[in-house]
């Protein structure tokens, strides 16, 4: 049977054994090395643990901004995952004075994607804009700054083309890209309607294709390109077009559009606004097929084709 009695009888029953005690102390001194307080040697309690994730993990859902505590559920990266986190920085000392995470293309935003492209460079082995990968940065939610946290984390996925759909994998891509890996970007097969790309199918650069990978070109800082931009648009392709030349060896002098034509892919304002501020870029011969790649092959495999 539970007990009855009121809980302030057991009180004062405890206070009573207490009163005893003590009076027992009084009577009776400390042995030598106790001073007889009861309290001063106590430690205080410890400040709450601020939560900041573990890098080198892997997790099964898909990117979040707002990265919050409740929905933190870490996996093995041999575990089937969408998203791989490459390392976990911390936010300088003006940012970390904000009352709420660094908004969109704020300086802050910008410096945490820096930092990740870097330690996400050293993690692969090279550049993830040289694969079908796609860099994001979580930062707390609102939640969990006002809480204290000022870590951000630097995360990668696999995607199905570039800027396309997230793909679940199993195992982690440290390392992946410092030999040949089916994840980087090669030759391709371009289909295009009414004047625009529709479609890059891959293909090994022995095969048919018109369309190579050539490298990345990183746009100043400022507002978006915005594609619909005739003069953004120029500044990208001349851009991009510097990269052939480099890649092909051939002079990037004004016969250079005379050479080849270039795609661009284009991050969107969101992904520029997070800090991506770099171009991938490929040549693209449509009225060519080649079976090779043009890496190095210089004037006599990219020659001028028509002048003014």
């Amino acid at each position: 049977m539970k007990n009855q009695f009121p809980r302030w009888t057991a009180l004062l029953a405890v206070s009573g054994v207490a009163a005893a005690l003590l009076a027992a102390c009084a009577d009776n001194p400390p042995p030598a090395g106790v001073d007889g307080s009861l309290t001063d040697e106590w430690s205080g309690l410890a400040e709450p643990a601020e939560f900041v994730p573990a890098s080198k993990v892997c997790h099964p859902d898909a990117f979040s901004a707002a990265a919050s505590l409740t929905g933190y559920q870490p996996v093995d990266c041999e575990q089937p995952h969408l998203v791989e986190t490459v390392y976990v920085g911390r936010f300088g000392e003006r940012a970390a004075e904000l009352a709420a995470p660094p908004e969109p293309d704020s300086p802050p935003q910008r410096w945490a994607f820096s930092q990740c492209e870097q330690h996400a460079q050293n993690y692969l082995g090279a550049d993830f804009r040289q694969a079908r990968l796609w860099l994001g940065v979580a930062t707390p939610s609102e939640p969990g700054w006002a809480g204290g946290a000022r870590w951000f984390r630097c995360d990668l996925m696999e995607v199905e083309s570039v800027y396309g759909a997230p793909v679940e994998r199993q195992g982690s891509l440290s390392g992946s890209l410092s030999g040949s890996s089916g994840l980087k970007l090669g030759c391709y097969r371009v289909e295009v309607d009414d004047g625009e790309v529709r479609n890059m199918a891959p293909v090994g650069c022995d095969k048919a294709h018109d369309a190579e990978f050539v490298g990345v070109w990183r746009a100043p800082d400022g507002g978006y390109p915005d594609p619909a931009d005739d003069d953004a648009e120029a500044r990208v392709y001349e851009g991009c077009r510097e990269r052939v030349a480099g890649y092909v060896d051939v002079p990037a002098d004004g016969d250079l559009v005379y050479r080849t034509g270039t795609i661009a892919d284009w991050m969107s304002r969101q992904d520029w606004q997070a800090g991506d501020r770099a171009f991938r870029c490929y040549l693209w011969l449509p009225e060519r097929e080649l079976t090779r790649s043009l890496r190095g092959a210089g004037t006599e495999a990219l020659p001028v084709q028509t002048e003014q």
